[in-house]
């Protein structure tokens, strides 16, 4: 009894909830009927409106604008930019998908009903609409996939609104001569073809979405470039026919560094250095320097040639041309200081000169040993009584002489002191020690080397080039001014 109460209880609480159902049933059949009556005026509304339009169509003359004979029609526009493409330096083009969105009054189209008439559909072979076209559009296309891309929509007032998405492209005069920091400004140029500012009058739509401007971009991102700016303007233009209104937006894409920074100037830069290895290499290894030389100038041309594979033949200097041209003077230079080198003396005689009186060049004076004699009397008088002190002097004869003649240079000295001295002799020199008269030795020994005895030959080496000397410093210096020189002149003045 208790869970048949629940179920009941349960079943009176959900069922006022679910669609479709009701106690009575008068609820949803009342609702029914609303809805049905709702239909069934629109669908009526809509066939009304769908007379009437055909009905307008009927007596309309397309080939008569708006307000034939009086005011001209103004046709408010907007672009919304989807994407944009390529933007071509050999051809001097660039391409977009764009949705081209007009607005105009046509008072044969005023009716009663309360909603606008709408239809995916081209209304040019309908009725009128305005000539539009880009005064600089070399290829333009139509999108009809899976049908005509294009939306019209009649207003009870008259007012109609016709949009189409448009891929087209347009020219760009480009300037060249700051490239690759360069900024190319590309207009795009709306007039209409056959009716003067009597007839047709254009102008911007400006909202919110597209920031007063009249474009609206959706997608902004380039391979190559970056959309920095947009300025929209609105002139009339004179010709021999008369005076026709134009629409001009104007994009301003900055081409991006980095690419040309790691395939152009980092490449330049690093031969340049790696030519003035040849500074700091051997004058005597001619051929080293040589095929050094001859490698990173072959290098040098071939990047020169690469990097205007793509560029149209223009008859102006670029900036990446001058930062080549003057990469490639430095190498050349490089290689002809190895010219001079081999052909100038190494050491001039105003070199030795300003040596002397700059004391550029110091040598280490060599502490020159005592005579025999002098060596003994310094022993004798000296203090100390260690006994292997030693001191350092010269004979002038060879090893290979015989003790005879060595014990000849202490005998004057030995006359005069009351010890005495003994001598011996070896290859690698004599010995000297001084004696007392106990026989003990006093005040050390002396070591004596000959002088007159033929030094060990030493391998001749060369010293650095005085203008191996120069170059390493004026090199580097003149490069460094050059590239804060072209920072500053092109990449510097690059606008944010």
């Amino acid at each position: 009894m208790g869970s048949l109460y629940f179920l009941v209880t349960l079943l009176l609480i959900a069922a006022p909830s679910c669609s479709g159902f009701s106690i009575t049933g008068e609820r949803h059949e009342r609702s029914l009927e609303e809805d049905g009556e709702d239909w069934t005026r629109s669908q009526q509304e809509a066939a009304n409106l769908s007379a009437t339009i055909n009905e307008i169509l009927d007596s309309y003359d397309r080939k008569l604008r708006p307000n034939a004979g009086g005011e001209p029609v103004e046709v408010t526009v907007e672009v919304k930019v989807v994407a944009f493409g390529e933007l071509n330096e050999a051809s001097m083009e660039y391409s977009m998908d764009i949705f081209f969105r007009q607005w105009w009054y046509d008072p044969r189209f005023r009716h009663n009903s309360s909603t606008p008439f709408n239809m995916a559909a081209d209304p040019r072979m309908l009725f009128w609409t305005p000539d539009t076209y880009f005064f600089n559009v070399k290829r333009i296309k139509y999108h009809f996939v899976t049908r005509e891309n294009m939306r019209v929509m009649i207003h009870s007032t008259g007012k109609i609104y016709f949009s189409a998405r448009i891929t087209l492209t347009a020219q760009c005069d480009m300037d060249f001569r700051l490239y690759p920091m360069d900024t190319q400004h590309c207009p795009l140029i709306i007039e209409s073809y056959a009716h003067t500012t009597d007839d047709v009058d254009y102008k911007w739509r400006k909202t919110k979405a597209n920031k007063g401007k009249g474009i609206e971009i959706v997608s902004k991102e380039m391979a190559q470039f970056e959309l920095v700016g947009i300025e929209t303007k609105f002139k009339d233009t004179e010709n021999s026919k008369g005076s026709f209104a134009s629409l001009s937006v104007i994009f301003s894409f900055r081409r991006r560094m980095e690419y040309f920074v790691s395939t152009v100037f980092s490449p330049g830069v690093t031969l340049v250095v790696l030519s003035w290895c040849c500074f700091w290499i051997s004058r005597d290894a001619v051929p080293a320097r040589v095929s050094l030389g001859i490698t990173i100038i072959l290098t040098a041309i071939v990047l020169c040639g690469s990097v205007n594979q793509e560029m149209p033949p223009i008859s102006y200097s670029k900036a990446q041309d001058y930062f080549l041209l003057v990469s490639f003077g430095f190498i050349f230079l490089s290689f002809l200081e190895l010219v001079i080198v081999l052909n100038t003396d190494p050491d001039p005689r105003w070199l030795r000169w300003l040596k002397r009186c700059c004391k550029v060049k110091y040598e280490k004076e060599e502490k020159q040993p005592l005579n025999l004699e002098e060596a003994v009397l310094e022993k004798e008088n000296s203090s100390s009584t260690e006994p292997d002190t030693e001191l350092e002097a010269d004979i002038t004869h060879p090893h290979e002489t015989g003790l005879a003649l060595v014990n000849s240079h202490v005998r004057p000295c030995n006359r005069t002191l009351p010890r005495r001295v003994v001598v011996s002799n070896g290859d690698q020199g004599a010995t000297v020690m001084l004696l007392d008269k106990l026989g003990e030795m006093r005040h050390g020994k002396i070591q004596v080397k000959t002088t007159n005895q033929d030094a060990p030959k030493k391998r001749k080496t060369c010293g650095p080039h005085w203008v191996d000397i120069i170059s390493r410093i004026i090199f580097p210096a003149s490069y460094v001014a050059f590239l804060v020189l072209f920072w500053r002149t092109y990449v510097q003045q690059l606008p944010l």
